[in-house]
């Protein structure tokens, strides 16, 4: 079995808005459907998941009920961290799925994701336990201890930038929670399930990311959002 689990705990501070991003309307559909709808016609996942802001359940359950989405078969509190609502998601399939069952965990601030890139971490995980989208590096970056200057640069032949979504085999993930969670590491700060399989030494295995994959965090990715979706639309 094959579930998407659906980030959607966040509130969205720098957007500045009056309710959390991911129900803010783009083009006339709230942010949260788009990811919604691609893994809702997504011919490997099984079912649905959503971790959402706890206090807009209701909302999200009449987003579900209006767009149709009969993948959906849980929506649960979040966290008050990103790694807190995976754990919450995760424990919620313990009774569900079995070891070698597939999770691929996505969020709502990547609303851009399409089927393609879902498909290459469903089918790493099931080949080699994981799969995490992921892109190189264009740009040049530098070592920097004041944020203002620098003297050394990072060779970009050695970096890949990660965004989501990843896959990965239940248990193993599941058990990983667990174990971080009693031991106190990689649940804090600005750590994803990537990078705690990488705290544990565990080896991720990258899949082909996108360059329209963005992540809406301010409101100048909303623009950018309408426009890359006036861009696909006009290919149709």
């Amino acid at each position: 079995m094959i579930v998407g689990i659906l980030l959607a705990g966040g509130i969205g501070k720098r957007m500045g808005a009056d309710v959390p991003k991911q129900f803010l309307e783009v083009n006339g559909k709230p942010v949260v459907s788009y990811p919604l709808e691609i893994m809702e016609n997504h011919p490997m996942i099984d079912a649905v998941e959503i971790v959402c802001v706890e206090n807009y359940i209701p909302e999200m359950e009449e987003i579900v009920r209006r767009y149709g989405y009969g993948k959906v078969r849980w929506i649960i509190p979040g966290g008050s961290t990103c790694q807190e609502s995976t754990r919450n998601g995760l424990n919620n399939l313990k009774d569900v799925l079995s070891d070698n069952d597939i999770v691929m965990i996505h969020m709502s601030s990547y609303p851009l994701a399409n089927a393609d890139i879902m498909t290459g971490c469903i089918e790493s995980a099931i080949e080699n336990g994981n799969g995490c989208t992921a892109r190189p590096i264009l740009y040049s970056v530098y070592f920097t201890d004041d944020r203002r200057t620098a003297t050394e640069q990072i060779d970009r032949d050695k970096l890949m930038l990660c965004t989501v979504p990843y896959a990965f085999r239940f248990g193993e993930c599941s058990e990983l929670y667990d174990k971080a969670f009693a031991d106190g590491k990689g649940i804090t700060g600005n750590v994803f399930t990537n990078t705690l399989y990488c705290d544990y030494g565990k080896r991720i295995y990258f899949t082909t990311d996108s360059a329209t994959n963005m992540k809406v965090t301010t409101p100048e990715d909303i623009v950018l959002m309408e426009a890359f979706l006036i861009v696909e639309n006009s290919k149709r």
